[in-house]
């Protein structure tokens, strides 16, 4: 095995915070010894596609990034091989829908409240603002709205509920009603994390792609481990690199696969492989649940050339609940033109003869959605992460069944005051059986003042290795209300101040 070199920090995963954490570190950090510019090694699996930032203008290899598809720039960038964590420099935020959702006062109440941290919005302050003016967070403009934004807005509130507009994350949006959701932009103007790429290389960051992280290094000492650096495979050679200091940042699924890897998890799962033992490393895992309630008007509701990014949607909270469990968001796929085999393959469409063609004439500017989202299962429902193959598993539960039931009448409900045809059918996908976690998933190595249940403390340190640190979506102490994107980014941005004063700040023993 190769030796590499040396150095203060080391973080694996050039993702969503990842990217994030390691610009803002290489930015303020310094070897606390002599005050030197700190040696840091971002490493990622997959490749990094170099370009300018260019938004509202775009890169002819970034004119689409759908990951669903096989896009002639990237047939041949390898996935995770497990769902939903793209292996290349910049991660998840190459193909998020950049719906930029913050965390909610509710979710930062809950993050104090059970797991005993003082992860309150004023100490989160900081790390959200920088996220906000480095994402350029804000809310489509009136002006871009469609007319099924305003019908859906206008149906919520009569109907006695308070709609608001998505937040979104883009630069010189013209707001074409084209793209959105998962889908790409042929302008470039969804904001990413790889844009903070430049600033860590121009702080001396060095960024090692294509290298694909075999284990994190423990060593261990006493009841517990410290960190020595990690080993990975690049270009069919194995190099290991040395450092006191190691970021895990490879998401929710990812970051426990690797510490599972490397000895540290429960005895249970890796029996003689163990280094360190903590039961948590793997379990609680959150998420949300999403289906779509399909609706076709009469008139067209959507333009080319015009439309919001994200568009209206409102929270129903369970009366039962006063800390967000079981909250529902109502929103709409309203505003965005619909892509023919969608409309072509819906309920409302003509099995075939002139009749589907004429269908097919106007679908695209009529067909749409009512969006369902349970955005946080019950707390007492919790899935776990198999360490050995990526693999999640998420139980069942009644109450899952019965929230996304009654966010169907809601849905049936809005479509009549807009005076559309709307689906009655429940998804197949929850009929005899219940739904998994699904997307924005988090918790698999939750922060906590307790290693009873959790991985790691208020610092993102974890409680029984030295020097190895957790920031990503596997830190979330619970879901949070919506969308998990900016809080993703925002453990990045707060990760890397509390790391940088307590570890590399000019002065420290």
């Amino acid at each position: 095995m190769a030796q590499n070199k040396e150095y203060d920090l080391i973080v694996v995963g050039a993702g969503m915070a990842g990217c994030i954490l390691a610009a803002r570190i290489a930015e303020r950090g310094v070897n606390p010894h002599n005050g030197d510019k700190l040696r840091i090694a971002l490493i990622e699996a997959g490749p990094y596609l170099e370009r300018k930032k260019n938004p509202g203008y775009g890169d002819p290899r970034w004119r689409i990034m759908v990951p669903q598809i096989q896009w002639e720039e990237f047939a041949n960038i390898p996935h995770w091989p497990w769902p939903y964590g793209l292996k290349m420099v910049g991660g998840c935020s190459l193909h998020w829908g950049a719906f930029a959702f913050l965390p909610f006062d509710i979710d930062y109440k809950n993050w104090v409240d059970e797991m005993g941290i003082d992860w309150t919005k004023e100490n989160m302050k900081e790390a959200v603002d920088d996220i906000v003016k480095g994402l350029h967070v804000h809310e489509d403009p009136e002006e871009a709205y469609s007319r099924g934004n305003r019908l859906f807005r206008d149906a919520g509130r009569a109907l006695g509920y308070q709609p608001r507009g998505y937040t979104v994350a883009r630069y010189n949006c013209i707001y074409c009603g084209y793209v959105g959701g998962a889908h790409g932009c042929k302008y470039d103007a969804k904001a990413t994390s790889l844009w903070y790429i430049p600033t860590f290389l121009e702080h001396g960051g060095e960024l090692i792609s294509d290298a694909e992280v075999q284990q994190v290094v423990i060593e261990k000492q006493g009841a517990g481990g410290v960190v020595k650096g990690v080993s990975y495979r690049r270009n069919g050679e194995d190099f290991t690199a040395v450092a006191n200091n190691v970021v895990v940042s490879c998401g929710a699924w990812g970051t426990p696969v690797l510490l599972g890897r490397s000895g540290f998890g429960p005895r249970a799962v890796l029996g003689p492989r163990t280094i360190v033992e903590n039961d948590n490393v793997g379990r609680n895992l959150d998420g949300d649940t999403n289906f779509d309630v399909p609706v076709f008007f009469d008139d067209p509701i959507k333009e080319a050339g015009r439309g919001t990014s994200g568009g209206i949607y409102w929270f129903v909270d369970d009366p039962k609940f006063s800390d967000g469990t079981g909250r529902l968001r109502i929103a709409e796929d309203l505003t965005k033109i619909t892509y023919p085999h969608v409309a072509a393959l819906s309920e409302f469409a003509p099995a075939f003869g002139k009749a589907h063609m004429d269908f097919m004439r106007k679908a695209i500017t009529r067909y749409g959605s009512i969006s369902i989202g349970l955005t946080k299962p019950p707390t007492h429902v919790k899935g776990w992460v198999d360490l050995e193959t990526g693999g999640h598993n998420y139980p069942g539960d009644d109450y899952i069944d019965q929230r996304l039931r009654v966010a169907q009448g809601i849905a049936i409900e809005v479509a009549k005051k807009m005076g559309c045809k709307v689906s009655l059918k429940f998804p197949k996908t929850f009929q005899g059986g219940y739904p998994s976690a699904g997307l924005h998933t988090n918790g698999t190595c939750r922060a906590g003042s307790d290693r009873k249940n959790s991985v790691i403390d208020q610092n993102f340190e974890a409680h029984d290795v030295k020097g190895l640190f957790i920031a990503d979506a596997s830190s979330y102490p619970r879901a949070v209300s919506s969308n998990s994107g900016l809080a993703t980014a925002t453990m990045g941005a707060f990760a890397a101040r509390r790391i940088a004063k307590n570890h590399f700040s000019r002065g420290m023993a």
